[in-house]
């Protein structure tokens, strides 16, 4: 198997790790902490996402560099002396959010969110940690995406795993044989996250492999000059993505209660497992497509390009597809909780369709950033930021959890809609307008229709939530092989054979 085929299998199986431990641990979480402070564990991810905005951009900045195609030893060196350039920013960073969290934990536990019976003082402290934990996080993401760009993805995936396993069973097994105490399980991710930031940080030196290492100098930070565009791009990209994907939690959190949270965030857990090969593809193929759009190799480019998005679009449509339809028996076979069904209801359907259409954004997005372009993304964020937030805050005010995943769902349809057409335009011959339809809307439109035909016919048999999910994944494979042979047979035999060259 040649390198990129190794970079895309590893990339697909953490993120196969990454859904399976969420669906091993997520319903343990649940029944021995109780569902009330998971959804403080829910909030976690939340409050990481819009702290990690806080690093500027500059992790996938460094992953671009990392990634360009020179390798020679000077190239090495000013890689090196720019990850220290950064790293120092990191870590005042990290000291930061490690002081926000802590003077700010007390106002978050009493005045922001709803704990209903959980103690205002553990929450606090856990809040506190959690701080901690992001900040180690945020730094740690950064070696892993200098790891990444220089294209050891299969080292990079394997620390990961080994990473989550370690972090996931520790923490488990401190609530179940010690105590259920949030603070014990932070303080587990914390002793984790110290250990695999120390592990990425000597992966990349000896990768970069210079002898003597270069001696960083304050005066070296000028380095910054030539990617603080780009940056500020993906800084922007990032707010973006906070808006997109954790907004509607932020306002869930702040007038809803923390069961609702916990619901709300089991149905976008859910919506992402549509996002495993899209995701896992886009990391495989951004440092390809960044050699090819810094190497002239345009044609090469496209080609490559319309190949690995067509693959992708209709494993996600299936897959995002039947999840919404099926996403209440999945979600109650999952958690085991009546109480997160009867809360959702309508809610999952348009929770994962909504993240489904987001994950259609990842394939282009590479091709984008290839070209080192961040200002379609600029644009779309200027146009869809304000909507979003003023749609969503008064939705969730005045309608609760459906309207937080009605008004996802419409906002992340038209946002992806735009996002496609705009980068089609710039970098793809064909029409924008037909290539939408061709490669993402019909895809989506057919898994839709034969899940929804396929559930009209097992109600009429069964609501047992095991053999609906089995039913759901047997029918979704069925029809995703289908679509391939009839539409994307072409396009999946070039993608098996693609090569280095």
């Amino acid at each position: 198997m040649n390198k990129f085929g190794k970079n895309t299998v590893s990339n697909i199986i953490a993120k196969l790790w990454s859904l399976v431990s969420v669906y091993i641990f997520i319903p343990f979480y649940i029944k021995i902490l109780g569902e009330t402070s998971y959804g403080l564990v829910s909030f976690f991810a939340t409050l990481q996402t819009a702290l990690q905005l806080l690093g500027l951009g500059l992790t996938n900045t460094l992953r671009r560099e990392f990634a360009v195609a020179d390798t020679g030893d000077e190239s090495k060196k000013e890689k090196y002396l720019l990850l220290r350039s950064v790293e120092n920013i990191y870590f005042l960073l990290g000291v930061f959010i490690v002081l926000l969290c802590t003077c700010g934990s007390k106002f978050i536990a009493n005045q922001w969110l709803n704990i209903e019976n959980l103690n205002p003082i553990t929450v606090s402290r856990v809040i506190a940690l959690m701080g901690c934990s992001i900040a180690l996080q945020m730094i740690a993401s950064l070696y892993s995406g200098c790891l990444f760009g220089l294209d050891y993805q299969v080292l990079g995936n394997t620390c990961t795993i080994i990473w989550s396993i370690a972090k996931s069973t520790g923490a488990l097994g401190i609530i179940y044989f010690i105590s259920p105490d949030l603070v014990l399980f932070y303080s587990w991710h914390i002793i984790t996250d110290i250990v695999y930031l120390l592990t990425l940080r000597i992966l990349i030196i000896k990768k970069l492999n210079i002898r003597p290492l270069p001696v960083w100098r304050l005066n070296n930070t000028s380095n910054l000059q030539k990617i603080w565009k780009y940056a500020l791009g993906i800084l922007f990209i990032s707010l973006i993505a906070l808006v997109n994907k954790q907004l509607d939690k932020v306002v869930i959190s702040k007038y809803l209660t923390l069961t609702e949270l916990g619901a709300y965030n089991v149905a976008t857990t859910l919506g992402g497992a549509a996002g495993i090969i899209p995701s896992a593809l886009y990391t495989s193929v951004f440092p390809r497509f960044t050699k090819d759009a810094t190497g002239g190799n345009k044609d090469k480019l496209v080609r490559n390009f319309k190949t690995v998005n067509k693959v992708v679009n209709i494993f996600l449509s299936c897959m995002g597809g039947f999840l919404a339809v099926y996403s209440l028996p999945l979600i109650e076979m999952w958690t085991g909780s009546k109480s997160y069904i009867s809360i959702l209801g309508s809610v999952g359907l348009l929770v994962v369709l909504a993240v489904t259409a987001i994950e259609f954004q990842q394939i282009p997005y590479a091709l984008a950033l290839a070209h080192g372009n961040t200002k379609i993304n600029v644009f779309v964020g200027g146009v869809f930021i304000p909507i979003v937030a003023i749609s969503t805050f008064f939705a969730i005010k005045y309608f609760g959890l459906v309207g937080a995943g009605a008004i996802y769902f419409i906002m992340m349809a038209m946002q992806t809609f735009l996002y496609e057409y705009l980068v089609y335009k710039n970098y793809i011959t064909e029409h924008p307008l037909k290539l939408i339809f061709s490669d993402t809307v019909l895809p989506l439109l057919v898994a839709l229709v034969i899940a929804f035909i396929s559930r009209v016919v097992i109600d009429t048999a069964t609501h047992n939530a095991i053999i609906m999910s089995v039913y759901a994944v047997c029918v979704g494979g069925i029809t995703a092989f289908l679509m391939y042979m009839a539409y994307g047979r072409k396009e999946l035999l070039e993608f098996i054979h693609m090569r280095e060259d």
